[in-house]
């Protein structure tokens, strides 16, 4: 096991700073080496019953586990230490009463589903790390603790911070979208290109006259509309968990790729894309390239009168990094949401709306988030983050 650093977190006993930002977002703690709600409160000073209040009162389940080391400062394991009732509530376990339980041996199943790794991580290297965790095990083998979490982990002086919250019923419901679309995908596609085959036969049948010829070719650019949008979302259904295969990725050379793949496309609108200094994350080299490919599509797409100008810059956070593509282009739809599949974009040449869908998918899929926001002077832009250490 690795080694706690001594001085990692430790900013001495006299106050605790926090900022929560909402649901899943990043909590950044400072606290010296209390273990207990009382601990928090006295470390606190005047604002800290305020302050516990508003953590006990939050949705998000929040924790705080001790590192328990041997004779050799080696870390082997973590205690639990203050949990908040939105805690008890999402793992159906009286926490409460667990406080200096060693988790190890009151849930294994945190080593099989490597959370107990993710734990020692940021212990080791005091940088937080974000995921999305499913969970199906047993506490004290007698209790089911099962769900799909956003999980944040963070140092928090001597110990750690966990955050998360419930996602298990909205991705419920997204497999059974992605499980349908699926089906009616697979479906489709093969009457499809049955009516496309059939199409490029007629085309080749003597004696057409020009009506007739303009009537196959209309049927078969009709047909390669819908096979597109089949394709689509078959991505989108089969966008499944990667996380087995996350490596190292150079975000500038997948850039290079995607706009080479988009090279014809740049060429007939005329448009320009600039791309800053970006940085290597850990993550989906193909997850990536779709995400840049998508936006920067859309953005070449969705353009106005003028040339399409994209930009693509990076910056790191303290959670992690924000990618952001901003474009001059035609603006966002109001009151629209523009990442859930079939809804549409505006402007002349409106999109099915999937390829934004995939983009949250994969992006959510990394402990990210994703949105868009209008540019000033026109246009927009469009941000998405990826936490450090993302796993």
């Amino acid at each position: 096991m690795g080694r706690l650093p001594r001085a990692a977190g430790r900013h001495g006993d006299a106050a605790i700073a926090s900022v929560l930002r909402g649901a899943g977002a990043v909590v950044r703690l400072v606290l010296g080496r209390g273990r207990s709600g009382r601990a928090l409160r006295a470390l606190a000073g005047s604002g800290g019953a305020a302050g516990c209040r508003g953590i006990r009162s939050l949705p998000d389940a929040i924790g705080i586990v001790w590192p328990v080391t041997d004779a050799t400062d080696a870390l082997v394991d973590f205690e639990v230490g203050y949990t908040n009732p939105s805690s008890e509530r999402m793992m159906g376990v009286p926490l409460g009463k667990e406080v200096g339980a060693r988790l190890r041996e009151v849930m294994p199943g945190v080593v099989t589903m490597g959370l107990y790794d993710r734990l020692v991580r940021v212990a080791d290297t005091g940088q937080p790390e974000s995921a999305e965790i499913t969970l199906d095990t047993m506490w004290r083998d007698a209790i089911h603790v099962s769900g799909v979490w956003v999980h944040t982990v963070l140092p928090f002086g001597s110990g750690l911070m966990s955050v998360a919250f419930d996602v298990s019923e909205e991705r419920r419901r997204e497999n059974e979208l992605r499980d349908f679309a699926a089906v009616a995908a697979h479906d489709l596609r093969e009457p499809l290109v049955g009516i496309h085959w059939l199409a490029a036969l007629l085309s080749r049948q003597a004696g057409l006259g020009a009506k007739e010829r303009e009537m196959v070719r209309l049927l078969d650019e009709g047909v390669e509309r819908a096979r597109d949008l089949v394709d689509s979302i078959l991505v989108y259904a089969r966008a499944a968990d990667d996380s087995a295969s996350r490596t190292e990725v150079d975000c500038g050379a997948v850039l290079s790729e995607v706009l080479a793949a988009l090279a014809s496309q740049i060429e007939d609108a005329d448009g320009r894309v600039e791309v800053a200094q970006l940085p290597t994350v850990y993550a989906s080299r193909p997850g990536l390239f779709r995400v840049f490919q998508n936006l920067i599509g859309n953005a070449l797409k969705f353009h106005s009168g003028e040339a399409p100008l994209v930009t693509v810059s990076a910056q790191q956070g303290e959670a992690g990094w924000a990618f952001s593509v901003r474009d001059n282009g035609v603006g966002l739809p109001s009151d629209t949401p523009i990442f859930e599949m079939f809804k549409r974009g505006g402007g002349a040449n409106e999109g099915s709306g999937i390829g934004l869908a995939t983009c949250r998918r994969i992006v959510e899929g990394h402990g990210g988030r994703i949105w868009a926001e209008p540019a000033a002077g026109g246009g927009s832009v469009f941000t998405f983050t990826l936490p450090i250490g993302a796993s």
